[in-house]
């Protein structure tokens, strides 16, 4: 499976609603963890924000382009929100159901736009690119083989694997100097150095194995 990814950038910004939330500094849009335009034209979100919701509520709420929205009360959350997009991001991600392609998530934001990642079979990406509207600016930042999210590298390994690599990483075992070692870790988690050592050196195969197929 192939994969390009693009940076989008098309004046206006993707929603009317978005450019509210860009323009304020007390919220900090993280990522789209999905996004879909149904059959009425609409698009439904959910968004990665922290910050002060309240005001995300606000300017949310009373909107004329959101329909509904679903703003929690902490100050990190996942946000819904649906809404009526412009036209040129409405038909861009309706290439998705009417191609069969993958639009990868989280989706994020740059300094111009919006960066994404489409999978599928290759000469289907390039008709997508041919389709994707003129009133979108493209920026090709990498194309070739799909490679793998964080979820699905996290799910190679097994619930013990994690629990040894999260250790390792938080103490800095990857760090140059090293700031812990097999031993130390053997000893924080409750098993052999040898275990530790075995585990480290199966999920480095493992990842590294997916990352470079």
């Amino acid at each position: 499976m192939k994969s390009i990814t693009l940076e989008i950038t098309v004046e206006g910004g993707f929603h009317p609603a978005n450019r509210l939330l860009a323009a304020d500094p007390s919220i900090i849009r993280e990522s789209l963890h999905y996004v879909t335009i149904l059959e009425d034209g609409t698009i439904v979100l959910l968004y990665h924000l922290r910050g002060d919701l309240n005001q995300v509520r606000t300017y949310l709420t009373d909107h004329e382009e959101v329909i509904s929205c679903d703003v929690p009360e902490s100050e990190e959350g996942l946000v819904y929100i649906h809404g009526r997009p412009i036209e040129p991001i409405r038909e861009y991600f309706s290439l998705a159901r009417t191609h069969g392609i993958v639009f990868e998530t989280p989706i994020t934001h740059t300094d111009n736009g919006l960066r994404i990642t489409m999978s599928g079979d290759e000469q289907t990406l390039h008709r997508v690119i041919s389709e994707i509207p003129s009133d979108i600016e493209l920026t090709l930042l990498r194309k070739g083989e799909r490679k793998p999210g964080e979820s699905e590298i996290i799910s190679l390994l097994t619930e013990r694997q994690m629990e040894v690599l999260t250790v390792a990483v938080e103490e800095g075992y990857y760090e140059t100097p090293r700031g812990t070692t097999h031993e130390q870790i053997a000893t924080q988690i409750g098993v052999a150095t040898t275990t530790v050592s075995e585990h480290l050196q199966k999920i480095e195969h493992r990842v590294f194995s997916v990352l470079v197929r």
